[in-house]
């Protein structure tokens, strides 16, 4: 240290969720809080907000969670401590405690993820289930989720916001008291294989969809639930052998309302469930059961009556390992 000159630093505090800029910061140009050089804009604001960014006055920030769930619910939720509005829509501030990882902003497709990690209440729901058993269901699979950094003026007023992510609900694990999921940017939908449609036996349509043409609705079939494991249901159905092979069921009623699983097998009037359900169905749950497909000409013929829209290529010959 000999020769070295020490002179105090200056202290900044920090008051949580508070900041302040300097004046001038922010770029003044309408619509504008980020640019890259050469670039459009990365994120917009009203020109409101980007005001009070540029004054140097103090100001709150907010998370706002949407999400939006494969049935049409909507969740919405606040880090703040009241409820808020925003564009119409209110924000809870009495859901689940939500901790969230940082957002990164990059030139480029790379695809980024949001870490969620989320402690609902027992009197926390995901529409018709709590949040838990809805994460368990499958309830919250292929959920959308939106994240808005909103601000707000000295007196608690939102002034305006920006979309600081998007994305589906993916990957997550769970323990009595909390959820952790990762939520992957709308980006990953360009991770597609190419070329799209191969030759192959199989037909290349999904079942029920634009393409195969079948109406999901008209192949529906309701019924009740006689007995039950977590794996299996017995009911009074009497489809041949096979018939919901490869397809679901639906629960319509009951603790497990909402709730979907893949059929392993089929036999008259007994299922044989791919997953297991977060917990045994009762006796008199009503659900749908909805036939699968194998993706066989065969299938497609006297099953469904869909030759018209079969898309594979049975007789294209089958890959062989040259030695």
């Amino acid at each position: 240290m000999d020769g070295q000159l020490l002179l105090p630093l200056p202290l900044r505090a920090r008051q949580r969720r508070l900041r302040r800029l300097p004046a001038g910061l922010v770029e003044p140009q309408e619509d504008l809080v980020l640019r890259q050089p050469g670039a459009q804009a990365v994120k917009t604001a009203p020109q409101a907000l980007i005001d009070l960014l540029n004054s140097g006055q103090q100001f709150m920030m907010a998370d706002l969670y949407t999400f939006t769930l494969v049935s049409g619910t909507f969740l919405r939720y606040t880090s703040w401590d009241v409820d808020q509005l925003y564009y119409g829509q209110t924000y809870s501030a009495d859901g689940p405690l939500i901790e969230r990882s940082r957002v990164r902003t990059v030139i480029g497709v790379e695809v980024d993820t949001l870490d969620l990690t989320i402690y609902p209440g027992p009197a926390h729901m995901a529409g018709s289930q709590a949040w838990l058993a809805a994460a368990a269901s499958g309830a919250l699979d292929g959920a959308l989720v939106r994240l808005d950094r909103v601000f707000m003026d000295a007196a608690g007023a939102i002034v305006g916001g920006y979309i600081n992510f998007s994305g589906r609900w993916s990957d997550f694990s769970m323990s009595r008291t909390e959820i952790k999921a990762a939520v992957r940017s709308d980006l990953e939908l360009l991770n597609v294989k190419i070329p799209r449609n191969l030759y192959q036996g199989g037909c290349l349509h999904t079942l029920y969809d634009a393409d195969c043409g079948i109406n999901r609705a008209t192949k529906a079939i309701g019924a009740t639930v006689s007995s039950a494991t977590r794996t299996t249901l017995a009911c009074a159905l009497a489809q041949a052998t096979g018939y919901f092979d490869l397809g679901y069921v639906r629960f319509d009623s009951g603790a497990l309302a909402g709730t979907k699983r893949s059929v392993k097998s089929y036999t008259p009037g007994n299922f044989a469930l791919l997953n297991p359900l977060p917990q045994v169905p009762t006796a008199g749950d009503a659900f749908t059961a909805y036939p699968g497909c194998d993706k066989t000409q065969a299938t497609c013929t006297t099953k469904f009556v869909n030759l018209t829209n079969f898309r594979g290529f049975p007789h294209i010959p089958q890959p062989e390992t040259a030695r």
